[in-house]
């Protein structure tokens, strides 16, 4: 989605200056997406990546429309959110004070919840990553400073685990969670800031889908490119030429640019960058991404009934599950449900379970049914399953990730190549909205160069 982006936008801008500009997209993979990729069966539809994307940002908002596709907006069931702790499902609420009534937290875990309003702003380097400096605190150091310990091993797990798969221990929380961080600046209190927002009548906003599935926008957006696009064949090595850019395409075939946008991984991107840009590499190969499962399951609609209408559920790190979450697509986008059946995504895996990498499809699948029949009192099997891997998954934002960044595009500027921009959700946000603007911009820096 970064290639792309940058690749509709360089096109855009192309037709702005008195010179025309050949835009030219590289996909290593055979079919447009990346990380965005959609499974069909029998009608179910699976999605192996992102499901759905939220407050799209005005880059995607353009890609979507350019896409032509048709968009589904989630169903209301999809504003129940439950957590599961011990075995057991509590339905969570947005207002915090309503939060705080629920029977996740003890009697003193809340009484130390609530007295969040009255703990100053941060002002010391309590939680720093070393050589970090002020800026810098972990979100589980967050959570605890401003709600408790109890409230923080609660809830900071489940948060970290649906968005990143990560561990709250060693996630930057101004990198993760900006507007966490801006409301204690603003309002000196999440509490009171949340109160703000729902004051001022500021919504959750509503999860979208294209009804025929998250791939279904790269692969549009491929197919009406009004640039050239070519699959299966990626970028071996790039190094500064005359006037531009020499490539080696994994195919034997060179390749000479004026200039080049890197929308890969960032591991990907270390490695074209190491033989010219030595510190932006390095700063580049220090973000990981860890293994992610994602198992898909159909149930039955007479099974269906079992399960509670909502969004789904998020897992305390408690020592009880293996899983991350677990989403109920059926019932976020009801169309979903194939002739009323129960479609399921369960996650597994991540920053604090890698070892779930070692296990076979099979054994992930078993792990997984045998976990939502306890909960849910499933008695029969699922009438279709799909395991998805993803080895290299989200991109972990550590305690220094701002850091790293700059470091990288420091770096990069630093080395003095011919015109080159990094694009990508390791950037500054891991969102479908985020990775478009990402690809813009970095078309619209190349745009500047030339």
């Amino acid at each position: 989605m970064a290639g792309l982006s940058a690749a509709y936008r360089a096109h855009e801008l192309s037709g702005q200056g008195s010179d025309s500009t050949e835009v030219l997209l590289l996909e290593a993979r055979h079919e447009l997406g990346g990380k965005v990729r959609t499974a069909t069966d029998a009608g179910h539809i699976f999605e192996r990546g992102p499901n759905a994307y939220i407050n799209p940002g005005p880059e995607l908002t353009e890609l979507v429309e350019r896409s032509g596709v048709e968009v589904l907006s989630a169903d209301a069931a999809a504003k129940r959110r439950f957590l599961c702790k011990g075995g057991t499902l509590h339905e969570l609420d947005t207002n915090p004070i309503a939060l705080l009534k629920s029977g996740v937290l003890s009697a003193a875990a809340k009484l130390r919840a609530l007295a969040e309003p009255t703990i100053g702003k941060r002002s010391s380097e309590h939680g720093n990553h070393s050589g970090e400096g002020w800026g810098d605190e972990s979100v589980e150091s967050f959570f605890t400073r401003r709600f408790g310990q109890k409230m923080a091993a609660v809830f900071a797990g489940p948060l970290v685990s649906g968005i990143y798969a990560g561990d709250p221990k060693k996630l930057s929380l101004p990198a993760c969670f900006p507007r966490l961080a801006a409301m204690e600046r603003e309002h000196g209190s999440i509490i009171r800031g949340m109160s703000a927002l729902r004051r001022e009548g500021v919504k959750i906003p509503t999860l979208q889908t294209p009804a025929s599935g998250m791939q279904s926008i790269p692969v549009e957006l491929g197919a009406r490119a009004p640039f050239t696009v070519r699959t299966g064949v990626s970028v071996s090595a790039m190094a500064p030429g005359e006037g531009g850019w020499e490539l080696a395409l994994t195919d034997g075939e060179q390749l000479s640019a004026s200039a080049v946008v890197i929308a890969t991984p960032s591991s990907a991107a270390a490695e074209l960058l190491r033989s010219f840009a030595a510190g932006a590499a390095a700063a580049l190969a220090k973000i990981s991404h860890p293994h992610l499962a994602v198992v898909s399951l159909i149930y039955s609609a007479e099974q269906s009934a079992k399960a509670p209408k909502g969004f789904g559920a998020l897992y305390v790190h408690d020592g009880t599950s293996e899983l991350l979450g677990v989403l109920h697509e059926s019932h976020i986008f009801p169309s979903r449900g194939v002739d009323g059946a129960l479609n399921l995504r369960v996650m597994m895996g991540g920053a604090t379970r890698p070892e779930l990498a070692d296990k076979t499809d099979e054994e992930l699948t078993q792990l997984a049914v045998d976990e939502l029949s306890t909960l849910h009192g499933f008695t029969s099997a699922p009438i279709k399953t799909l395991v998805s891997r993803w080895h290299e998954a989200i991109p972990q934002y550590s305690l220094g990730h701002s850091r790293l960044v700059k470091d990288a595009v420091d770096g990069l500027q630093a080395s003095s190549p011919p015109p080159v921009a990094l694009a990508g959700n390791y950037l500054t946000g891991v969102s479908l909205s985020d990775t478009a603007a990402s690809g813009a911009r970095a078309a619209e820096e190349i745009h500047r160069r030339l």
